[in-house]
């Protein structure tokens, strides 16, 4: 029996000592690098990550730090919409970080908020400023856009990053974390070969996946200000967010309490939320057997949810023609400079950030913030 236990410890110890081998030469060769002066789920693709979900989840512990930060979340309307380095030139005072993450609904942007704050301290926290995207994408029920069998039944991309590698464990109560949240980056350097592996392996077949699945290269920014679309593309568009939201006449209450709990929890920390009322073409709303349903049900949100104090919201559903966007969604990169303008100009009513961007905003290069209010 000694025998035998100390063949398994020399066995353990060899495989313990063979992986800190290959963990010091992954270090060595790609290094992790860092997530630099701001985060930004645009860049995730170039990243280690590779995927906006887990660039989220592993480098959140980035914004654990005492300085006033805005936090924006939201579907990709709002990355594509706000680009983080053009948000962040009008506010030089301030972090500008871009968590958008491309497909969520209310309960995934919850989500979001909920990892960020699991990684802050107290102090931290209060220096949130978030800034949620709304559009009626964004209240997808829970049923429809993640119980699908591509997944565990429920299991938000965000729940799927927390589970890959063992940081957090599947309870009847939800995810419960495995890894301590302050241990994080810890975790991450442990993983690094993995992490390494999935992008050797996501770069050596980019060009096989991309013959195999029929997909283009994605357009670059002047073919996206140069898309016209069809009636037909239009029709498409409108049938895959059909399929998208389930079929739904209506939106369902759930979402809209997600959104109003998120909110409240950024509240009780001390920190603010601006809520934003994302424009799609008028196409698409008019196609939408939904859009009716969100302006109605989303009016009495926002009355609601501003009435609370550290609450403001930008409308920006006047902010976009047809021609302001290269498909059913996302506006065209000619217009990114004037939404994030509008962004920052509704930023300033904010007290905690007033101080801060308004030097910037009042700058000559400067654009008209029409279309906020507090």
């Amino acid at each position: 029996m000694k025998l035998i236990l100390r063949q398994l410890l020399w066995l353990t110890s060899a495989l313990v000592a063979l992986y800190g081998l290959v963990l010091a030469i992954t270090l060595v060769l790609m290094p992790p690098g860092d997530a630099g002066p701001a985060l930004d789920t645009t860049r995730a693709s170039a990243s280690l990550f590779l995927t906006e979900p887990k660039y989220v989840f592993m480098t959140r512990s980035r914004l654990n730090t005492p300085t006033d930060k805005v936090l924006v979340v939201g579907a990709s309307n709002v990355g594509v919409g706000f680009r983080q380095a053009q948000v962040q030139a009008l506010m030089p005072q301030v972090e500008v970080h871009n968590l958008s993450i491309g497909g969520s609904n209310a309960t995934q942007v919850r989500q979001v908020i909920d990892l960020v704050r699991e990684v802050q301290s107290p102090e931290a926290r209060r220096h949130n400023t978030v800034v949620i995207g709304l559009w009626y994408g964004l209240f997808a029920d829970d049923r429809a856009r993640w119980h699908t069998p591509d997944r565990h039944a429920g299991d938000t991309d965000i729940d799927i990053e927390r589970y890959r590698y063992g940081f957090y464990r599947r309870t009847a109560a939800g995810a419960e974390p495995v890894l301590p949240p302050e241990r994080l980056n810890l975790g991450v350097t442990l993983i690094h070969p993995y992490l390494v592996l999935d992008r050797l392996a996501r770069d050596t077949t980019r060009s096989l996946r991309r013959l195999m699945n029929d997909k283009p290269k994605a357009m670059t920014d002047e073919q996206r200000n140069a898309v016209v679309l069809a009636e037909e593309e239009q029709r498409k568009y409108l049938a895959f967010w059909n399929d998208y939201m389930g079929g739904a006449t209506t939106l369902t209450e759930g979402p809209y309490r997600q959104i109003e709990q998120a909110v409240d929890t950024v509240l009780a920390d001390g920190g603010k939320v601006v809520l934003v009322d994302m424009p799609i073409p008028p196409w698409h709303a008019a196609g939408s057997p939904l859009h009716a349903d969100y302006l109605a049900r989303t009016d009495q949100l926002v009355r609601k949810l501003t009435a609370r104090p550290g609450v403001s919201l930008i409308r920006m559903t006047q902010a976009g023609a047809d021609d302001d966007f290269s498909d059913e969604v996302h506006p065209k990169p000619r217009v990114a400079p004037l939404w994030a303008a509008r962004l920052a100009a509704g930023l300033t009513q904010t007290p905690t950030l007033a101080a801060q961007t308004a030097t910037a905003l009042n700058s000559p290069n400067s654009n008209d913030p029409e279309g906020t209010t507090p």
